[in-house]
Order: structure tokens, then sequence, then C-alpha cells
């Protein structure tokens, strides 16, 4: 994966107004990688850490699910500790916590792996992931909404951030938005100014009253 870790001069324009960079150039601002850390749950709660970090970038919820059970399966507990079986599939991977079973369900595969695991997790840390999407325990689900919408959206991040801040659902945000200013002073000359227009026409710097 290819990471932006560059600067952009932006075209300041009269009245504050910075003017955003063309679409190609926002693309590289969704390139940070979003990333949370976890720790097995029991392992936690009796002393010690055994970390594992999953990047968020692409998956969806189902995604997130299977890793962090990869997780919770491939932490080197102490002997005897962690509180249910868990299985492994030693073809395609997938792991299903607290469960011994017979036939992988994802490919057939009849050879298991099983192991004793912690069953739930508690969050360690977290990288580029909005904090209202992060629990004590758990991301939201609605982080997985606001990471879909990141893929695609042509607004540079930090202008999505603001927008949930302001209270704004996802879909409302594109359309809402009016541009990065140096001030509430700014922002309200520019616009009074472009409403002023409406009602004047220009010719050579010549200006005319529209009545």
């Amino acid at each position: 994966m290819v990471i932006y870790t560059g600067s952009f001069k932006f075209k300041r324009l009269a009245r504050g107004l910075v003017h955003p960079p063309p679409i190609s150039t926002i693309a590289l601002f969704r390139l940070s990688i979003m990333n949370v850390t976890l720790y097995p749950l029991g392992a936690y709660v009796s002393g010690y850490c055994l970390p594992f970090t999953i990047e968020l970038d692409g998956l969806d919820q189902a995604g997130y699910s299977q890793a962090v059970s990869a997780g919770l399966y491939a932490a080197p507990y102490k002997k005897g500790d962690g509180n249910v079986l868990s299985s492994r599939c030693l073809r395609c991977d997938t792991v299903v916590i607290a469960s011994v079973e017979k036939v992988c369900a994802c490919c057939g595969n009849l050879y298991m792996e099983v192991k004793q695991t912690d069953e739930e997790w508690i969050v360690c840390d977290y990288e580029e992931v909005p904090a209202q999407f992060v629990g004590e325990y758990d991301l939201s689900s609605d982080f997985f909404a606001y990471s879909e919408f990141m893929a695609t959206t042509n607004l540079e991040p930090a202008v999505i951030d603001a927008g949930l801040a302001c209270g704004l659902d996802l879909l409302q945000i594109e359309d809402a938005y009016q541009g990065l200013y140096d001030s509430n002073t700014s922002f309200a000359e520019q616009w009074a100014a472009r409403e002023l227009m409406h009602d004047y026409s220009e010719q050579d710097q010549h200006y005319f009253y529209l009545h």
C-alpha cells in the first residue's frame, strides 16, 4: 500500500476562501491507514497483554469480525489460559471462536485445529479512526458506514470529521459543505458578495443594477 506523507499548497482566493485540491489530490489523503489494536480480554484481566492490530481500510463488518477472531486465535496465551475452545481451518485459516468445528463451513475441509482462546476483547489503541466510532471494547457498527463513505467521497477526511462534529449525517456532508475559510468574517463576506451579485450585472468592470 502506498502512503502519502507530503503536503500540498492550496490556492488562496479572495475573501479568505481556500480552494480545495483536485480530486486526484484528494484521493491521496484517503491512503492513510486506519487501524485498531485489541487485547484478548481474559489475558488482559489476568494481567498480561497480547495485542494484535487490524488494518481497517477496505474491511467490511464481516471481514472485521473474522480478523478479530483470527487475532484472538493467534494470540500466544499462557498455558491453561483461554476460556473457550475455538477452531481454525488448516486449509483456508477460517477461525470460529467458542466452537469446536469438525468441518470448515467455508471450504469443506475436514482438518481443523482446536485450541483454548479468549472469547472477548478490549480496545487498546487506534489510529486514523474518529473517536466517536471507538468504544471501550469495540468499534461502533457505524464505523463501517463511515469507512465505506470515505472510500468513495472526494472530500478530505478532515472535512468529513468536521461535518460529523457539526451533527450532520454522512449523506448530508457533501451537499452541505461550503468550503474552508480563514474566519467567520471571511465566510460571511464571501457569501454576502455572492448574494449581492444576484442583483447586478458586470461587463468590462462596469456594474449595472438589475431592476
